[in-house]
């Protein structure tokens, strides 16, 4: 109701100042209500202050090495303030015992390095503190994303045009936060409960159900929160990019990670994959082609580790890093063995379509399972059958 509340008041503003200007109260009084701690705030602050002052820097005098430093540091910063478990093999719990909590860090850490390495690459003209801090915690993407691209959202900055009153498109976005509140609240939530509503909730039974219960939560959670953002920005003239489409239909892990939050699939090409490529292209051009799957397996683990401070999902991580290097090796071993012209038949296979769906679905889940897990000795458990149910 609030959100419905907020968007019609936005409508009735008629000036592109008086826009801006209540979007930014709302998005001051969300971040109030998640974070009002004034030690969080300025942490929060300090935090996303230094990438708008180094990408002005790095937009004035472009450089390598000033930005590598950088993104180093900032990398630093965001281990520390997520407390990552690995910390405690160097430092005991010494690096750990800080109280700062910053809501959204995650997402507000791709966006800044997003701004920063566009800035420097002269992508990134307009850098006004004003919109660079609503992008950054714009409410719609702070908590969960999706990663929007600030380009995107400076566009629609511009203009912060409501939708038109009795359109087509306006009862459309508003039909779509309902369905996302009916994912969210009941359907995810169903999931949830069913395996703890067996009689005998540590029974194999139960454990199967669990195992294709949970990823139906986070899909119907995730899918059902950026409805309700997504829809939700349109109503104040902002367009969120969209991040699902189809993901449990996927032919491999490859295929997978461009349906599932896509939005972090094309920060990770653009912003890891792609430099890391290209580094090794530089210096081993020959072989490059044959190390990419180097490539998927370091992103995919990075990208599985940033989701949480935990070692499950050290496990998550490496699960899906191995994933999408099996598909890259495997299409590799196609193309040396029948050619493209094979891939292409491969592909074309409806049997052989319907194998890899259902083969690469249940990897999904494995890797899920994973994120379920909290206590360290049931996480070595699990991963010894893995490994010797693999073996």
């Amino acid at each position: 109701m609030a959100l419905f509340g907020c968007a019609a008041v936005f409508a009735m503003l008629k000036t592109l100042v008086l826009r801006r200007v209540f979007l930014t109260l709302c998005t001051a009084g969300f971040l109030w209500l998640h974070m009002s701690e004034p030690v969080h705030l300025i942490s929060l602050a300090l935090f996303i202050l230094s990438g708008y002052a180094a990408a002005r820097v790095l937009a004035r005098y472009p450089n390598t090495a000033g930005l590598a430093t950088y993104v180093t540091l900032l990398i630093v910063a965001f281990v520390l303030l997520k407390k990552y478990a690995f910390l405690r093999l160097f430092a005991g719990d010494t690096l750990l015992s800080h109280t700062v909590d910053l809501v959204g860090l995650s997402f507000i850490f791709f966006r800044q390095i997003h701004y920063v390495v566009d800035s420097k690459q002269g992508e990134i003209t307009d850098r006004s503190l004003w919109s660079y801090l609503v992008y950054q915690l714009n409410p719609f993407t702070l908590l969960a994303g999706p990663i929007q691209r600030f380009q995107r959202f400076n566009e629609d900055w511009q203009s912060l045009k409501p939708l038109h009153s009795g359109g087509v498109e306006l009862r459309m976005h508003i039909l779509r936060i309902l369905i996302g509140v009916f994912k969210v609240a009941l359907i995810a939530e169903l999931c949830l409960w069913l395996p703890t509503s067996m009689p005998d909730p540590d029974s194999g039974l139960a454990k199967i159900v669990e195992f294709y219960a949970f990823p139906a939560y986070v899909f119907f959670n995730f899918t059902g929160y950026c409805d309700i953002v997504i829809s939700g920005a349109a109503l104040v003239g902002l367009r969120v990019p969209e991040n699902f489409d189809r993901p449990y239909l996927a032919r491999n892990m490859i295929d997978y990670w461009t349906r599932w939050h896509r939005t972090l699939t094309f920060w990770i090409r653009d912003y890891l994959f792609t430099p890391l490529y290209m580094a090794i292209a530089r210096r081993w051009t020959r072989w490059a082609p044959h190390l990419a799957f180097l490539c998927y397996f370091v992103a995919l683990f990075l990208a599985g580790v940033w989701h949480g401070a935990t070692w499950n999902f050290v496990i998550f991580g490496l699960l899906n890093g191995l994933g999408v290097s099996a598909a890259k090796l495997w299409e590799n071993f196609i193309i040396a063995r029948r050619g493209r012209k094979g891939l292409r038949e491969y592909l074309a296979s409806k049997p052989i379509l319907y194998t890899v769906r259902f083969t690469n679905f249940h990897f999904v889940c494995l890797t899920m399972f994973f994120l379920k897990i909290e206590s360290t000795d049931t996480l070595m458990y699990y991963l010894g059958r893995v490994i010797a149910l693999v073996m």
